[in-house]
């Protein structure tokens, strides 16, 4: 998840106790708004504040109100852009966003920001538009290079998905959920053994990853191996015996598994 762009703020070091008072702590920025006095960077740095600790819509508040004080104000747009993008508000995080990149059109995180939200509504045309421009103003973020393998992904090019997943993953190799994507665009063009692979090595990185658990047990099945694809699935229902997707492969692979595998078919449930 990116954080909201404060590139601006360090004019505030220079502008007096009272803004000190305000990057330091989140109640005083609060004291700052009762009083009606808060400034578009104060707005910017509460809701920064608000971002970090999670509660999105108080964020939200904080750069929509930051934006009204200065509209054309590039890190007001982008953060509100980052945060209605993270609450899943994908149409409003396009409109905020194309703003953000009109005033400021070397703000990488805008672009992908910009690319994921455009991804989500399936314009994938613009979206790669916007993932390359990031790439090419931040080539070493794999956020760029993400976006860019899902417009792929969404026009039906697995080449160049597969080529930028694998891209990202030399600049983070210890990335899970980057191995368990490109284990999904492997498997889209049939190569199940890449898509082992890919899912094993997920899995090593990140025991708790439950999709990339259940990825990797549909694999094997996929390469005719249901006892170990049964193995599997028995170990994310330990984990997560609520899971209604690993329930469903259990009985599809109890089926089809040998007969030392299929014994017990309570087991994980």
């Amino acid at each position: 998840m990116p954080f909201p762009y404060s590139g601006q703020n360090k004019t505030l070091f220079t502008a007096g106790k009272c803004v000190r008072l305000v990057v330091s702590s989140l109640s005083a920025s609060i004291l700052l708004a009762s009083c009606g006095i808060m400034t578009a960077n104060e707005y910017l740095i509460a809701g920064n504040e608000y971002f970090k600790s999670g509660d999105y819509p108080k964020a939200e508040g904080e750069y929509r109100s930051a934006l009204k004080l200065e509209a054309n104000s590039s890190t007001a747009a982008n953060n509100l852009g980052v945060v209605l993008n993270t609450e899943g508000k994908y149409d409003e995080a396009i409109v905020i966003l194309r703003k953000a990149v009109a005033v400021d059109p070397k703000n990488a995180i805008a672009h992908y920001v910009f690319a994921d939200a455009l991804n989500h509504r399936q314009l994938y045309d613009q979206a790669e538009v916007e993932a390359r421009k990031a790439i090419e103003l931040e080539p070493s973020e794999i956020a760029g290079h993400r976006q860019l393998a899902e417009a792929a992904l969404g026009k039906g090019d697995l080449q160049m998905a597969c080529a930028e997943l694998r891209e990202a993953i030399q600049l983070d190799s210890d990335n899970d959920s980057l191995h368990h994507r490109l284990s999904q665009a492997i498997g889209q063009s049939g190569d199940v053994a890449g898509q082992v692979r890919e899912e094993r090595r997920a899995v090593e990185l990140n025991p708790d990853n439950i999709e990339a658990h259940i990825g990797l047990a549909v694999a094997l099945r996929d390469k005719g191996e249901v006892g170990p694809a049964l193995e599997v699935i028995k170990q994310v229902l330990k984990k997560d015996p609520k899971n209604l997707e690993a329930k469903k492969y259990l009985a599809l692979f109890q089926q089809t598994a040998p007969e030392g595998h299929s014994a017990n078919r309570d087991q994980g449930r």
